[in-house]
């Protein structure tokens, strides 16, 4: 009421971010994004003789974002603090190929040669300031600041440079033949080991071409396929293989200097990753081809396989990147799409598809152990994900619950088969307590239309993975902090009355390890996307200047059904695709659903 913003009075130990005033953070933090971007395209094609094609393209694509950031004043415990993030990208892309194409009776040919170039320059900028004598300017005047932050800026530039060929053959449709090869260099790997050579081959039989198919009548189209390549990684920051510098400053004899020192990633002998790939599959159509299958049969081995690997602290380095070793996937696709009613007025389509991988780890370097990021959470320090021979790519690995003691502590199995608290415990009773990758994943798209009307929904479902969940940690174990808990906490904790409870007794003193507590089902289907429609009959209402038009009312996830008992199953929160952290969930922003009301026209 009088202006102010006062942050909470609280009778517990907590942070100068524990806690704070909602109102203030709307109002008084000031956010703005700017971005120019300039998209250059280029390309000719030549044909000097028939049948001879010459392309010629390049791309040049040039961005400058800026980040203007502004505390004021009101905002409580801040004296005006100001920020100014500038970037400038540049990419540019060339591709240059001479293709050859040729049929001559029932033989087709075509051959194709080129090369490709990419290059990307990022040059980011960086300045702070704190303490103002008033908001007016925010951070235009950035200068004005009583204490100026160090500014930073940095240069990162990569380049690839490939050369490719690929040859196609058919024989009257039935018989095919494609054979490529690629020969890549990034400026990202180490001297002598920056080229990397992809070759692969294919070969298909069109089966229902054959005279003996033609009286089955209810196959439409029937086709094998099998093949073997061979492709490459470069999925590595730029300099990973140098041993860079860092700027540092300290005070000596109160003197201020600027020197340099490692960074904390150490360097490595890097080659690329490499993964050779067979398969074997058909397509299959029936009836006119209102019924298609796909299936796929897949083995796919990843060597001097790329990723971050922590060292020891002792080392002088926190992190690094190694070939760390050799990886096996293998599984079966399968996609039907069945044309089910095919009437005038009413018609039904169904399209689903389903896959299973088994992934397991089948060398490492040395046969060691190489373990996930170390997280300091304030109820927990360790990690949580593995990579074991033998083993699925990132299990989780931790300790196994044995119940609670006679003061409510959880107790914890070691490898003699004793319970004991956590200090008790040692690496050495760690074992597997889950696993991040699903059994199987699929997905139904239907599509059904009467007359003007159309309905189509998608769902899309996985099933048999397992989540960590350090959310429930932090939401529901830390009891030291004065934070807000979930009423379960309060009605299923462990006391002299209730020892079979789901939590520990409460007490800020509580401890904990990664155990299988945190472990749950991830599995879910969910209804991604449905869609009404009503199509506007724009020739009978004689409305010629519209061709087409549609009014419709669409929602997006509105529906999951799942045990998980955090906010979204669908989640990843701490690394990508080929990052040793897979499968955890720490406070990841839920997908939002969505409800779309609006009008189509062609006009």
């Amino acid at each position: 009421e009088d202006g102010t913003y006062r942050e909470l009075n609280m009778d517990y130990p907590f942070s100068a971010t524990g806690f704070i005033n909602p109102i203030a953070y709307l109002n008084e933090k000031n956010r703005n994004w700017y971005s120019n971007r300039v998209m250059s395209n280029l390309s000719l094609s030549i044909k000097p003789i028939s049948d001879l094609t010459i392309r010629i393209a390049g791309n040049i694509e040039n961005t400058d974002y800026r980040w203007d950031r502004y505390d004021t004043r009101k905002y409580p415990n801040s004296s005006g603090a100001a920020g100014i993030e500038m970037t400038n990208t540049l990419e540019l892309t060339s591709n240059n190929t001479i293709s050859y194409d040729k049929t001559i009776n029932k033989h087709s040919f075509s051959v194709m040669a080129g090369s490709t170039y990419e290059q990307y320059v990022y040059k980011p900028l960086s300045i702070t300031g704190t303490g103002y004598i008033h908001d007016i300017l925010e951070s235009y005047d950035i200068g004005s600041a009583e204490v100026m932050g160090v500014p930073s800026s940095s240069y990162t530039e990569w380049r690839i440079l490939s050369f490719l060929g690929r040859a196609n053959y058919s024989y009257d449709g039935k018989y095919l033949a494609t054979v490529t090869f690629r020969k890549d260099g990034s400026s990202r790997y180490s001297e002598g080991n920056k080229w990397g050579t992809f070759p692969s081959a294919a070969l298909a039989w069109k089966m229902s071409k054959e005279e003996f198919m033609q009286d089955i009548d209810f196959i439409s189209n029937l086709k094998l396929r099998a093949g073997y390549g061979v492709t490459g990684s470069s999925a590595i920051p730029a300099y990973s293989t140098i041993n860079l510098l860092e700027s540092v400053s300290a005070v000596l004899n109160k003197q201020y200097y600027t020197g340099f020192e490692p960074k904390a990633s150490y360097p490595g002998d890097l080659k690329w990753e490499t993964t050779a790939q067979t398969n074997v599959g058909f397509d299959l159509g029936l009836f006119d081809n209102r019924i298609q299958l796909v299936a796929d049969y897949y083995v796919k081995n990843t060597t001097d396989l790329l990723n971050n690997v922590q060292l020891p602290t002792s080392s002088g380095y926190t992190t690094t990147i190694k070939n760390i070793g050799k990886m096996q996937n293998k599984g079966f696709e399968f996609q039907v799409d069945a044309f089910i009613i095919d009437h005038k007025d009413f018609k039904w389509n169904v399209s689903s598809n389903i896959s299973f991988n088994r992934n397991k780890v089948v060398e490492l370097s040395g046969g060691k152990d190489i373990s996930g990021t170390w997280y300091s959470l304030t109820w927990m320090g360790d990690y949580v994900n593995l990579i074991r021979e033998g083993q699925p790519f990132g299990i989780f690995y931790g300790y196994k619950e044995a119940g609670y003691n006679d003061s409510g502590k959880i107790l914890y199995w070691n490898q003699a088969g004793e319970k004991v608290i956590k200090s008790g415990l040692t690496e050495e009773d760690r074992t597997y307590i889950g696993n991040p990758n699903p059994d199987f994943t699929y997905s139904v798209n239907s599509t059904t239309s009467y007359k003007n009307f159309s309905l189509s929904f998608y769902l899309q479902g996985v099933q048999g993975n397992e989540i960590m969940c350090l959310s429930t940690g932090s939401a529901n174990y830390d009891y030291g902090w004065g934070l807000n808990n979930f009423k379960e906490v309060l009605y299923d904790h462990w006391t002299p009355q209730n020892t079979d409870a789901k939590y520990p007794v409460i007490s800020s003193t509580n401890t904990y390890a990664i155990s299988d507590r945190f472990v749950y089902d991830g599995s879910y289907i969910r209804l991604k996307n449905i869609e009404l429609g009503y199509s506007i009959p724009t020739t009978k209402l004689g409305i010629s200047w519209i061709s087409k038009g549609q009014v419709y009312i669409s929602g997006q996830n509105l529906l999951t059904i799942t045990d998980y008992p955090w906010s979204d199953p669908d989640v990843n929160s701490r690394g990508g695709a080929t990052s040793v952290n897979q499968g955890i969930d720490h406070f990841s922003y839920p997908t939002a659903k969505s409800m779309t009301v609006g009008i189509r026209f062609d006009f």
